[in-house]
């Protein structure tokens, strides 16, 4: 059944839309990591965070901005920039705090994880680009498969 379903499924996601909505669904199990266990050293590297709000809120705001770029990706073709800057905003604040955190002592290590939330901004800008940003064609409603 799945297998039946995923020509579908790709018909209306496309390229942009699995753009959105993987990253979406990956931030929801992110922040209820951030919820639900202890991680000292995200505690240590979030620190310039965490001086704002609790760990379990900034959870809380992975979650969310997961849920938005999960419905961006999965919803009728349209403009979705709005999903591009959900799933954008977590890895950003979180790259700056783990710069802060570099920078200050706080937690020298947090230099290292920088390019890993670096590389997955620049891979979302450069498929909202190459995938322009007006309008997604879902084939799914005509019953093509091209996934454009």
């Amino acid at each position: 059944r799945l297998m039946r379903a995923a020509p579908a499924l790709w018909a209306h996601l496309g390229w942009r839309g699995l753009a959105l909505a993987g990253p979406g669904a990956g931030w929801i199990v992110v922040g209820l990591g951030l919820v639900l266990t202890d991680r000292p050293a995200v505690n240590r590297a979030t620190g310039p965070l965490i001086d704002l709000m609790c760990i379990e809120a900034w959870g809380g705001v992975w979650i969310a901005c997961g849920v938005l770029g999960l419905a961006a990706g999965v919803m009728r073709p349209g403009r979705d920039m709005w999903g591009f800057a959900a799933v954008s905003l977590p890895p950003t604040v979180w790259a700056l705090s783990y710069l802060a955190a570099a920078a200050s002592g706080r937690y020298s290590p947090g230099w290292a994880t920088v390019p890993v939330y670096s590389v997955i901004l620049l891979l979302l800008v450069i498929i909202a680009a190459l995938t322009g940003g007006h309008r997604r064609i879902c084939t799914c409603e005509r019953g093509g498969h091209g996934g454009h």
